[in-house]
This record gives C-alpha cells, structure tokens and sequence, in this order.
C-alpha cells in the first residue's frame, strides 16, 4: 500500500499543503537508487526523500539532511533555485507531478522496478532523468493515467458487469472492474462483505455481489473523507502501510500517526527490520538444517563402526576359544563346536575352521579377522558421543528458530543460544568488535521510536564517545556555550529514521548533563558525527563543530526514556 495510487494521492495532497511556494535549494543523489530534493520555505529547511528501488518504491518529506562531502552527485540542476507550485498526482496512476516555476515538472514514477524520477518541460519531452538518463532523453511521453481511470459504477452496472464477466477467480474480476483496486484492497472488500475470495465469480449469488459493491463503495468513501496514515503489524508477516482502516487485519497490532511522513518512514524502517529478520532467520534455518543432516549421516556411519566393532569382538572370542582348546583340535578338520566358557550361559559355539591350518594357525586367522575389523572403528567412535549430542543439540535449536516470528525473538533467541552456535561454528552472530561496543560505559537511554541515546560521564569519557565508539552517521548533541556530555543519538537502534520528538527528547537529555541543567530553553546544537572533530593538542572532550542545527528545548530526561544496559 506504500505505493498504491490512494496512498499516493493523499501523499500529494500533503506535500501540496506543504510545499506550495518553496523554492528548491539543491537535489542530488548519495545513495544507489535514492534521490534527495532539499527545499526552503519560511526559513525552514525540508528534504523529500525519493525511493527508486526496485523491492520498495516511496516518496516522503523528512527534516533537512546534510549532505555527505564525498560519494554525493548532483542532480537536476536546472531545478536548483526554482518555486514550487503545486504538487498533484497524474489521473488514476502511480506518478506524483511537482509542478516548478519555468515550466519545468518532475515526475515521480512509482513504477516498481521500473520507477524512476524524469524531468520534463511543458510539452512533456523528457528533459532529463534521474535514472537510464541517456535512453531516456528527448523522450516525448504520452499522458497515459486516463487508459487507467476507474469508472464511477452503479449497484446494477456492477452486478451486470461482474456477472459478464464469467467463470474467473473474484479477485481477477474485481481488478478488471477496479483498476486501481490492488490485491489488500481486493481482500478487505470481501473480508467486509463477507464473500469468500477464492471464489469463481460465477458462484457467488445477488446477496453476496450487492454485499461486494456495498463494500468496495465505503472504502472509497474513507479514502476522500477519512485517510489517517497507519500501519498493521501482523505476527510474523511484513507490516502494512494504510490510510484506512483494515478489519481483515484486525488481529495485528496497529499503530496511529499524524503525518503520512512518519508513517512512511516507519513503515521503511519496520519492513527493513522485516526483511532483516527473514534474511537472519533463513541464514540459521540454513545452518541447523545442514549441520542436523550432516550429523545424522555421520551417526549412520557410526552405525555401522558398531557393527564392524561387534564383528571384531566375535572373531576374538573365537579365537580365544580356538586357543584354550588347542589340545583337542586336529588339523584338518572343518568345524568345531566348544563351550563357550566366555558367555554367561556356556553355550556352545560352532566354529568354522581352515582344513588346511593348523588349529593354532585357524586361531590366528581369527585374531587377525578381528584386527582388520576392529582397525579405524573405535577411532572413529570414540567421537560418538560427541556428534549425537552435536545432532541433538542442532535438532533442539532448529526447532526454536522454527518458532520465531519477529525480531525481538530472534534477538532473544541469538541473546540466550549464542554460546551454543557459536561451539557449532555458526558464523552469523554479532562479531566481538560489536558485542564490545555494546557493552560501551556510557549512560543509555532509550527515546521515542526506540533509538538509543549514549552519555558521556566526564571529559574523558566524552572523546571517548565521541571519537572511538561512535558511527559517522549517528546524530551528535552539546549544549551550545555551556559544558556537559557528549550525547549521541544511534541512527540504526530505533524504528526507521528518528522523529522530530526523538530529536527533542535527545537535546533535552544534553541540557539535562550540562552546566545550565536549571535554566529554561537551553540551545543545544545537533549535527552529524562526520561533522564533529577535535583539534590537535585539545583538551579532553574539546571539540569543533560544522553544520550544526540549534533545538531550543528544557533539559529533562523525557518520560518514556528509561536509562538501561546497551543492546
């Protein structure tokens, strides 16, 4: 739903309202398939952040990014200082329009694999491109959003038009009758209606298609009178993005927002996550599968060592036989049977013998049976043990992993059988390097959207911080013109990217450690780590800054923000 034509089309409300009459500062380009527009308006710095790639394409309005001094590109520079006039969104198709001074547009094409942000002039003719630049130049594009404008139907022109449509699967012929209906929508209209969506049209009744129609038209209806950006958390499936309500996901954790933004950046944040957890647990899943079987085979080989063992103690045993009875043996003879004075019972056994050999040679012969039997066998299973309790061990963790379903059981998973992979050789655990950054002495607290926050205890603590356990992208906080801690906001430990409200609870925490700890509306600058140094001979915790952003907030540790152990 990040990218269906609905959504979209709120969206482009939203940036209508917000970006209407601001100028472009500069668009470019710092990571592979993921275009940056910085925009100006009253003073406030905002930038759109723009998703061609192919497995997730979505467009949002975040704070101003600062922008890396190496791997960056720039992009679209006839755009650069140019006023927005209007946002809109191409008739009944995945495209946003960002309508700009000098008769210029850029289309947003949320085209799955295909997606892409062209630059064209008032005749449509492709200026530029964002993406496939040189095949796509000089380009005349066609307004094609009205081929795939969904028609306004009637109860009887609905029901007339389904039932024509014959003996197709319901979802097929809903798409066909709703264009712009994908297949979530497609699921909620007959979770609503009650009609089964696996069924062939042809077998559903009047009842069940007016149900249908009654449906499909109140989802509309909350599309142009209700849309509030939301996202379902199922158990163990990927999260939905959806500015209507969603009954057929009722059971899944839901979670509210104000602003679209937020929810898209949300969303991004929870389906990376997603896709991390499938990726880890499939890894795992990998390794106990293979290690299990490998182990199973190596016991059958075990097997038959056993055997091979037990086949050498009989041949000893007869040849043991042959020796304390040597006195009444001949040669020549084919056989013999003796009592067995080795058993517990004394049965007899029945011995083969060589006529050619010598009783005392026939004794031998079985001796060195039992020695070409017995040769490797016990070698190899003086490990036995070892590998059954291997296999046991892989087929009781395999059958945990099994039963994860999001990334806080795998977490508590990894956390509680990390010692056990690592003796099987699993190679996928966090390296020591990052188990000895999580163990950092630093005070920990946890903001809004789930972002970890580190403090500085001292002066030699805040180089420490800053200088040695901290990642260039993270987000650096100092009350301006007073001293205090070193504060870190983690990019990477939270939901997505962080929040106005994570920013204002992290400054809030730098003025709290600080010298003005009991004034009001202490300045607190923020900048990325990247941008913070410290100059040559410096004393502890002395640092210059670039770039900075100023929160004016009141030091507090904020209420939801609890100090724990790193994770």
């Amino acid at each position: 739903m990040i990218s269906n034509y609905y959504t979209l089309r709120f969206l482009a409300t939203v940036l209508d309202n917000v970006l209407r009459g601001s100028e472009i500062e500069e668009v470019f380009c710092q990571a592979k398939n993921e275009l940056l527009i910085s925009f100006r308006a009253d003073g406030e710095r905002r930038c759109l952040t723009v998703s061609c790639e192919p497995s997730m394409n979505y467009a949002f309005l975040r704070s101003q990014i600062n922008r890396a001094k190496k791997n960056s590109v720039d992009v679209f520079r006839i755009l650069w200082g140019k006023t927005i006039q209007e946002v809109s969104i191409q008739p009944a198709d995945r495209e946003l329009v960002i309508h700009c001074s000098g008769d210029v547009r850029l289309l947003i094409r949320m085209f799955g694999s295909k997606a892409n942000v062209l630059l064209i002039d008032d005749q449509y003719a492709v200026m530029d491109s964002f993406l496939n630049a040189k095949a796509l130049r000089g380009t005349l594009l066609s307004d094609g959003g009205e081929a795939r404008s969904q028609r306004k139907w009637t109860r009887a022109d609905f029901q007339a038009q389904l039932r024509s449509i014959g003996t197709i699967l319901l979802p097929a012929a809903l798409k066909k009758l709703l264009p712009l209906f994908n297949t979530t929508l497609i699921r909620e209209a007959c979770h609503r209606s009650g009609v089964n969506e696996h069924k062939v049209v042809a077998e559903l009744n009047e009842e069940g298609i007016e149900k249908l129609f009654a449906s499909c038209e109140t989802i509309l209806k909350e599309f142009e009178e209700s849309p509030k950006a939301r996202i379902y958390s199922p158990s163990g499936l990927p999260p939905t993005l959806s500015i209507i309500s969603f009954e057929h996901l009722g059971d899944a954790n839901v979670e509210m927002f104000d602003s679209i933004h937020d929810a898209i950046r949300v969303f991004v944040g929870k389906s990376r996550k997603q896709k991390s957890l499938l990726q880890e647990k499939e890894s795992l899943l990998h390794f106990l599968t293979q290690g299990t079987e490998r182990a199973e085979r190596t016991l059958q080989k075990m097997e038959q060592e056993t055997e091979a063992l037990q086949r050498a103690m009989q041949y000893e045993r007869l040849g043991k036989l042959l020796m304390a009875n040597l006195m009444e043996l001949q040669k020549g003879m084919k056989e013999v049977e003796l009592e067995d004075v080795f058993s517990h019972d004394r049965a007899t056994a029945l011995i083969k013998l060589d006529q050619k050999l010598t009783p005392a040679q026939n004794a031998e012969h079985y001796f060195n049976k039992a020695k070409k039997a017995r040769a490797g066998a016990e070698e190899k299973l003086e490990h036995q043990e070892d590998v059954r309790e291997r296999w046991e061990t892989m087929r009781e963790l395999l059958d945990r992993v099994s039963d994860v379903q999001t990334y806080d059981q795998l977490a508590e998973f990894t956390a509680n059988a990390g010692e056990q992979l690592k003796k099987l050789g699993y190679k996928g655990l966090p390296s020591e390097a990052r188990e000895k950054r999580e163990e950092a002495p630093f005070r920990i607290f946890t903001v809004t959207g789930g972002f970890q926050v580190w403090v500085g205890k001292n002066s030699e603590n805040n180089d420490l911080l800053t200088l040695k356990y901290e990642r260039q992208n993270d987000l650096w906080f100092h009350a301006r013109g007073s001293s205090g801690s070193h504060v870190v906001l983690r990019i990477g430990t939270g939901k997505g990217e962080p929040s106005r409200r994570a920013l204002e609870e992290t400054a809030g925490i730098a003025a709290f450690y600080s010298k003005m700890k009991n004034a009001k509306h202490v300045p607190v600058a923020m900048t990325e780590r990247k941008y913070v140094r410290k100059p040559r001979g410096a004393p502890a915790g002395t640092v210059t800054i670039e770039r900075e952003k100023l929160f004016f907030v009141n030091p507090k540790l904020p209420g939801e923000a609890s100090q724990e152990p790193a994770s």
